[in-house]
């Protein structure tokens, strides 16, 4: 798994961008395969915990199972990962998290999001300072 320092950054119509550092991590096309098929395997363990309780296992099993394989198929199109960290809103200063989490499905285009706080549209950036 490639390890890149990158700069992040929050923007928003009219106002400067806010930036912070951060690491990016790439997923090759098995590594992907072995993170997906792991979130398949626990998806299918915790359905399987449920086949003894009575009327429980009605719903949730078919639940379980839907929301991993939506999962799988995520994780199967997540091309890279940013480390967790906070950004500030470029208009009211609140902290948005971004990172962590599934990952991207690409880490090069902007990506479309709104501030925690004040609702206001904001574009995330990534680039990459290092190789």
């Amino acid at each position: 798994m490639p390890e890149y320092a990158v700069t992040v950054s929050l923007t928003a119509a009219d106002l400067p961008p806010s930036t912070a550092q951060g690491i990016l991590t790439e997923f090759s096309g098995p590594q992907r395969l072995k993170r997906a098929g792991k979130v398949l395997g626990i998806s299918i363990l915790l359905a399987a915990t449920l086949i003894p309780v009575p009327l429980v296992h009605l719903i949730g099993i078919p639940l379980l199972l839907s929301v991993g394989i939506y999962l799988t198929i995520r994780q199967l199109g997540a091309a890279a990962r940013l480390s967790p960290l906070q950004l500030p809103c470029p208009k009211c200063g609140a902290p948005n998290r971004v990172g962590g989490g599934l990952g991207y499905a690409s880490a090069d285009r902007p990506m479309d999001r709104l501030c925690e706080s004040c609702r206001r549209p904001l574009v995330l950036r990534i680039i990459r300072t290092s190789a």
